[in-house]
């Protein structure tokens, strides 16, 4: 054809690239796990009341972020649970969700992402806790990624 590439070359060219993109769609292994922090009495990487639960993705990377969940069921009944993400922002690390929840009244598992969010680095959550009694306790997450 005079651009020096056989079909058969074309094809393999093809494959690798459909192949290279459709691997992402399987998603990556979710995080699946429960910290024991001081909630009530800690403080979190931002510096305010609670503790860090978890950070989703790393710096330089892009995910699509389909779910993140919060377990915070064995927390004390009546406690408000504030859950909080936070991103970089023009290099500020920034706050940009932030929600009250009380044990016993919402649900134990709460759906903080239900959908796809685009992330490029760090999506920290943090959690805070009213209630001394919380300190020492497990709060359990779920998420789910895929690589863009």
């Amino acid at each position: 054809m005079g651009f020096g590439i056989s079909p058969a070359q074309i094809r393999t060219i093809i494959e690798e690239e459909v192949a290279s993109q459709t691997d992402k769609l399987a998603g990556e292994t979710p995080g699946d796990s429960s910290v024991l922090a001081n909630w009530q009495s800690g403080t979190g990487t931002s510096t305010e009341a609670g503790d860090d639960l978890v950070t989703i993705g790393s710096a330089g990377d892009r995910k699509k972020v389909h779910s993140f969940s919060v377990g915070i069921g064995a927390l004390t009944p009546a406690a408000q649970i504030n859950i909080k993400l936070f991103r970089l922002i023009n290099g500020v690390d920034t706050k940009v969700y932030d929600q009250p929840f009380i044990v016993g009244t919402d649900p134990d598992g709460i759906w903080v992402i239900n959908g796809t969010l685009e992330i490029d680095g760090l999506l920290r959550c943090e959690v805070q806790s009213n209630q001394a009694g919380d300190n020492g306790l497990a709060v359990t997450y779920n998420y789910n990624t895929e690589d863009m």
